[in-house]
C-alpha cells in the first residue's frame, strides 16, 4: 500500500515516539524508578505487541519516506537535468 510523504512523515514519527515510550518506562521499571503494580501476563503480552507494531511501523513507515524521497529527487534530476547535490566535475571552481 502506497501512503503519502506526509502520511509517512507522521506514521514514522508517531511510530518512533511510541516505541520510545515504551523504552523509557521498561527503563524504569528496570531500575524500579517507576511506580510498578503487579501486573497481569496479559499487560506485558500487550506491551510486547505494541513494541512489536511499533518496530514494524517503523519499518514499513521509514521505507515509503524514503521511497517518496527517491521519487522527489528522480523528478528534480528529471526537470533539472542533473542532481543538484553532485558537484561538477573539477569541483567549486569548475577547473
Amino acid at each position: 500500500m502506497k501512503v503519502s510523504k506526509r502520511l509517512a512523515i507522521f506514521g514514522f514519527n508517531l511510530c518512533a515516539s511510541i516505541f520510545l515510550g515504551f523504552c523509557v518506562y521498561g527503563l524504569l521499571v528496570y531500575t524500579e524508578g517507576a511506580i510498578r503494580k503487579e501486573f497481569s501476563t496479559l499487560f506485558w503480552s500487550l506491551c510486547a505487541i505494541g513494541i512489536v507494531a511499533c518496530i514494524v511501523g517503523i519499518c514499513y513507515f521509514g521505507s515509503q519516506w524514503d521511497m517518496r524521497n527517491a521519487e522527489d529527487a528522480r523528478e528534480a534530476r528529471r526537470e533539472g537535468g542533473e542532481n543538484p547535490g553532485k558537484r561538477k566535475k573539477g569541483g567549486v571552481t569548475g577547473r
